[in-house]
């Protein structure tokens, strides 16, 4: 007996390459490797690079300081402080004066937008100017100096900070600006209401702390991924199999969830709140990027909304409520990848014309005395609620309308939606999306198509005895043991039953037959066990290779007398090993 090598040796005949399969040599690893930056790496960076611009210390302008803190003139103030909207990135934002101070060259006046929690001054010059490069046509001869600065309050204790400078129009009263400097400062609530600014630098130390925890976070996911991509890739390139683009995206998805498999809901209630967070910077990025950048953001809120979405949701199936019929509805109508990204697209192209639709509307451009009775705070939870509510709407609607139309469109009837399907059972909660023309649906039952299977994954593991169970690999919080496939179900035909986690401790090969149909004991309000039962209850044993190993195959057990197996000779069969 000899101690078996990892899975990175060549003790395993190495099938097919993949790149002389195509006209472009790539192997999986390589297309893993690629969907991985693309999807992974690059919106990390532009988080880090929104972070590292809030995270900076600021300064605001001393011209838009009032020289005395404690003149407050409010005499003729529609006269003196004449500004009724600002437009900042292609979005109309109603301005609410309060009062203002003189100055040698115009007036320095204190505003609120009081839906959204911001607070401010602005300066308006005496003399015309030229107008500035987003100011419309008709306000050529009719444009003034300006420029302000405001703290947004955030959900935590601290604001964002925006300072732009652009001209006044007297056609349209309204302040055409593009912005200069962004930041944050530990300040909210009735504090940021009576803030009178300052000359000396501010920033947050709860946001620096709390972005940074976030950012960590998201690049041990992302080291996470990697990790199991790279894994999975030379799984499949031993095996000799091939793996599509469509594939690649949805293996990549899965494996940078943000939770673990073992989750709680207390550890989702943390990551919640990170993302609501992060969703209240991407609502205050929408009023200080424009062009690509811009579109960009809102395509990013639209994807943390349904981050949102989809943890609430996971907390949800956590705790069994919904009956495994009408769980798999509400997961195929809004957690699918084929409308996955198309409500926020849409919620990318309507932002604009929505944020200044209800910025225009009379219950948000009058709505200040309803801020100064329940607190700027509380009324601002109100706004930013209308503005999710509708994301929420878009996203709801889109997805399931697309949902239905595909489904009919694909499968003729719409019972694919609710009909149970014991794969979607044994994964529970581990799944993160469902793919919508993954199924194949056979006399009234759901399979798994074979490509599908590999999208998520799941291998068939055979024992010795002959007994076949379902294999996946097994997402931690930080760590990435070696050993990390796991039997999850039981194979019966062309049917998997759920089954307490264990590891994986036989012969692992690819599926060859579709899988799936009702699963026997499952009702309506099944309450899955299996499925939500995510400790391992089998310690790990002693790893060696068997005396007289099957061809191609690497081993993830200390076999004992090695029964005949069958094996499918065209697919090469891997026995995992891990040190």
């Amino acid at each position: 007996m000899m101690n078996v090598r990892n899975l990175d040796s060549s003790l395993v005949l190495r099938g097919p390459h993949l790149g002389d399969r195509g006209r472009y040599p790539i192997s999986v690893r390589q297309l893993l490797f690629l969907v991985w930056v693309g999807i992974g790496v690059a919106p990390l960076l532009l988080q880090a690079r929104s972070y590292a611009r809030f995270v900076t210390p600021h300064k605001i302008s001393k011209s838009l300081l009032p020289a005395e803190a404690d003149v407050h003139e409010t005499a003729d103030l529609p006269d003196h402080c004449p500004v009724e909207g600002l437009f900042i990135a292609g979005i109309w934002w109603n301005v609410t004066p309060l009062y203002y101070s003189q100055d040698e060259d115009g007036k320095l006046c204190h505003f609120v937008v009081p839906q959204y929690n911001i607070h401010g001054n602005y300066f308006l010059g005496n003399d015309r100017t030229n107008a500035s490069s987003t100011t419309p046509s008709r306000c050529t001869n009719e444009s003034y100096p300006f420029k302000h600065y405001f703290y947004h309050g955030s959900i935590g204790y601290f604001a964002f900070y925006e300072e732009a400078k652009g001209t006044y129009c007297t056609v349209d009263k309204t302040a055409y600006v593009l912005v200069g400097g962004l930041g944050t400062y530990d300040i909210n609530g009735a504090q940021l209401a009576h803030d009178r600014g300052s000359t000396e630098y501010r920033e947050s130390y709860w946001y620096g702390i709390s972005g940074f925890v976030w950012i960590a976070y998201r690049v041990l996911m992302l080291r996470r991924s990697y990790i199991s991509c790279k894994r999975y890739g030379k799984r499949c390139e031993r095996m000799g199999e091939s793996l599509r683009l469509e594939g690649a995206i949805i293996y990549l998805q899965e494996s940078m969830r943000l939770s673990a498999y073992d989750a709680r809901n207390y550890h989702r209630l943390v990551l919640l709140y990170l993302l609501v967070e992060g969703l209240m910077g991407d609502l205050f990025l929408l009023i200080a990027q424009d062009g690509m950048i811009g579109r960009l953001q809102y395509i990013s809120l639209g994807y943390n909304l349904s981050g949102v979405m989809s943890m609430l949701f996971e907390m949800l199936e956590t705790m069994r409520w919904l009956g495994e019929r009408l769980r798999c509805l509400f997961k195929r109508l809004l957690f699918n990848y084929e409308t996955m990204l198309l409500g926020e697209c849409i919620c990318s192209g309507a932002m604009q014309h929505y944020l200044t639709a209800l910025n225009l509307s009379k219950g948000f451009k009058h709505s200040q005395p309803a801020a100064v009775f329940v607190s700027p705070y509380v009324w601002s939870l109100v706004g930013h609620g209308v503005i999710v509510l509708g994301c929420v709407l878009v996203l709801v609607s889109v997805r399931s309308l697309g949902a239905i139309i595909y489904m009919r469109w694909r499968y003729g009837c719409f019972a694919v939606l609710t009909t149970v399907c014991c794969v979607d059972t044994t994964l529970g909660i581990r799944g993160k999306l469902v793919v919508l023309s993954g199924y194949s649906y056979e006399n009234t039952k759901l399979y798994y198509k074979l490509a599908t299977l590999k999208a998520f994954g799941m291998m068939k593991m055979m024992e010795e005895d002959g007994q076949e169970f379902l294999v996946l690999h097994k997402l931690y919080w930080i760590a990435i043991p070696r050993r990390d496939l796991f039997v999850i179900g039981v194979i019966k035909g062309k049917q998997v039953q759920p089954c307490p986690e264990r590891f994986c401790t036989g012969i692992v090969t690819v599926f060859t037959q579709i899988l799936g149909g009702p699963t026997a004991g499952i009702g309506t309000h099944r309450r899955l066990q299996g499925a939500f039962n995510n400790r391992v209850s089998l310690e790990p044993a002693t790893i060696k290779l068997a005396s007289r190993p099957v061809v191609s195959s690497i081993q993830t057990s200390c076999p004992r007398t090695l029964s005949p197996v069958k094996v499918d000779s065209s697919r090469p069969a891997v026995r995992e090993a891990f040190q």
